[in-house]
């Protein structure tokens, strides 16, 4: 399968797909477009200060992998699966924009934005709960939306530079829609949930932020501190977000860095990431686990029944790297 690459500018899309085995049913040929208009003004009532607003419209096509696993009835393991599946939507935003940047001082500089973007016939994956824990399928939900704050900041103070950037995000539902998910507490008869306008998006955090700090031992060397932070969110498969397993836990990571400037064309770095080695997770999906035997055998073959829990992805651990760069020549000052 292939899709054609079309520029941001560009509202046409075509995308395309054959079948190696000749099967007509899993052929597809797909051609979308739309013409998105744009609008932006900037105030710059000094050198020190921009204010500026924005809006544009965008169309996202679907992906082949979308447009090959997106059957309620036929639930996919993804990224491997190519069967005949009904036709997806093209996704068209609608975002507005406001913000403004400036500097104090020759060593302060902020930035602020506040946006909103409408997404008619949004694409999302939905968890089936059938067979394997990362079994679902693509579908236009409807309308979302993402809206939410941005902020930066960055100054130094002699040898000791600070940023911090901070973002506040609510990722909503804002169409009422069922979807599949057999393994959600509130789930009826049937194994289905509604979601309703309102609903938050599972798998974006409402709060991230990260904080950095440098401190430079003159021009060769500096050590460096950084400190991530991802508030809760839900599950995938808990898009009503009324599963009793509630959200999955924020999370705070440390990382370190230095640098050692040997000769103008060689340095040595070295960068530890999550320092403390917390443990965290960054990904939930809700599941059933027929591992409920003894020692965590088959529970099924011994007539255990499956219990339905939150399959977590397991942040990376502790991880240590020491490396050299080297300029040659021509390519000094890159990697």
């Amino acid at each position: 399968m292939d899709a054609d690459a079309v520029r941001p500018l560009q509202p046409r899309a075509r995308v395309r797909h054959r079948s190696q085995r000749h099967e007509p049913d899993l052929d597809g040929n797909f051609t979308f477009s739309r013409f998105n208009p744009a609008i932006g003004i900037n105030f710059n009532p000094s050198p020190t200060f921009t204010a500026y607003a924005a809006y544009s419209e965008g169309m996202r096509a679907p992906s082949p992998v979308e447009l090959t696993c997106s059957d309620a009835a036929a639930p996919c393991k993804l990224p491997n699966i190519f069967i005949a599946d009904p036709p997806l939507k093209k996704v068209v935003s609608k975002t507005v924009e406001t913000g403004a940047r400036g500097k104090i001082g020759p060593d302060t500089q902020w930035a602020i934005a506040a946006y909103r973007t409408d997404l008619d016939d949004d694409i999302q994956f939905i968890s089936s709960g059938v067979g394997a824990v990362n079994a679902g399928y693509f579908q236009n939900v409807g309308k979302t939306r993402r809206q939410g704050v941005e902020l930066w900041g960055g100054s130094r103070f002699g040898a000791l530079s600070l940023n911090l950037r901070y973002s506040h995000t609510e990722a909503t539902f804002r169409s009422t829609f069922v979807a599949a998910s057999p393994n959600n507490s509130t789930a009826d008869a049937n194994g289905a949930i509604t979601i309703n306008p309102g609903n938050r998006i599972p798998g974006i955090p409402a709060d991230a932020a990260k904080l950095r700090a440098e401190y430079d031992f003159g021009e060769d060397v500096s050590i460096g501190a950084s400190v991530v932070y991802a508030s809760r969110q839900f599950a995938r498969g808990d898009e009503n977000n009324h599963d009793s397993h509630g959200r999955l836990p924020a999370y705070t990571v440390v990382d370190l860095d230095a640098r050692y400037r040997v000769t103008k064309d060689l340095e040595i770095f070295a960068r530890i990431a999550n320092l403390f080695d917390r443990r965290y997770q960054n990904l939930g999906v809700l599941g059933s686990n027929v591992f409920t035997g003894p020692e965590r055998s088959f529970g099924p073959s011994l007539g255990i029944e499956p219990v339905v829990e939150q399959f977590r992805g397991v942040g990376a651990p502790r991880g240590i790297w020491v490396g050299l760069r080297y300029a040659f020549g021509a390519q000094k000052g890159t990697d």
